[in-house]
């Protein structure tokens, strides 16, 4: 009888702890309190996740005893175990002083091999450069890039090539980023060839990412999907 009472008690616990519960509240920056939106939150060892919304809230179902981890690019993660059903829940995520600060650089532009060519001229010739506009002048065909130009009265053979790279310019920039590229690899202890299989994959199964336009929204797709164990 003893017997079956232990297995009844232990049914009962294993159900508990398998209930599903509802988890919700908001991610903020530690420093600032400012909300912070496109959050990876994940269930740790379970291919379940989602991403906080813009004005950084979130809600998740997950069981007792589940580990939520809060992953975002620029701040460090953030785990939250799971003992109840919470809906007020807030969770602050601290910046990763590791990560380099955006630099911006003033002083004046050197044309390069202006000196070469400068030395070659008379002595006290004075030199004036032509500012090149934008726009150009009338009658002229304006210049796209190396091997992109369009003809006077012919059709633009390019047009689409140029759309589509203009589309997915966001989405090549972030994933060809070193820096997005070394956290991933830092975050998930991955090896160069294990994170190139696994981009692989990303891309072969989430096509309509190469259209986002926020690349926060992009690496928290990336973050989610490395840390499912099973690609």
């Amino acid at each position: 009888m003893r017997v079956l009472y232990i297995f009844i008690f232990l049914s009962v616990a294993s159900i508990v702890s398998q209930a599903q519960v509802s988890i919700s509240g908001i991610v903020q920056d530690s420093a600032t309190f400012q909300p912070l939106p496109f959050v990876a939150v994940q269930v740790k060892s379970k291919p379940i996740g989602i991403s906080t919304s813009e004005s950084g809230t979130f809600r998740i179902s997950c069981s007792p005893g589940d580990t939520l981890v809060f992953t975002r690019m620029g701040h460090k993660p953030h785990l939250h175990r799971v003992s109840k059903a919470d809906d007020r829940l807030r969770i602050l995520l601290a910046e990763d002083s590791r990560l380099l600060k955006d630099v911006t650089v003033y002083g004046d532009y050197d044309i390069k091999g202006m000196d070469d060519w400068k030395k070659d001229l008379p002595p006290n010739t004075q030199i004036q450069l032509k500012k090149q506009t934008l726009e150009p002048p009338p009658n002229e065909v304006a210049v796209f890039g190396p091997g992109i130009t369009i003809g006077l009265g012919g059709k633009d053979k390019t047009k689409n090539k140029r759309d589509e790279l203009s589309r997915t310019e966001t989405y090549r920039k972030t994933i060809s980023d070193p820096e997005t590229k070394k956290k991933l690899i830092e975050l998930y202890n991955l090896t160069e060839d294990q994170y190139n299989k696994k981009l692989e994959r990303f891309n072969e199964e989430n096509p309509d990412v190469f259209y986002l336009t926020s690349a926060q929204e992009i690496i928290t797709m990336m973050i989610q999907f490395f840390a499912l164990k099973d690609y």
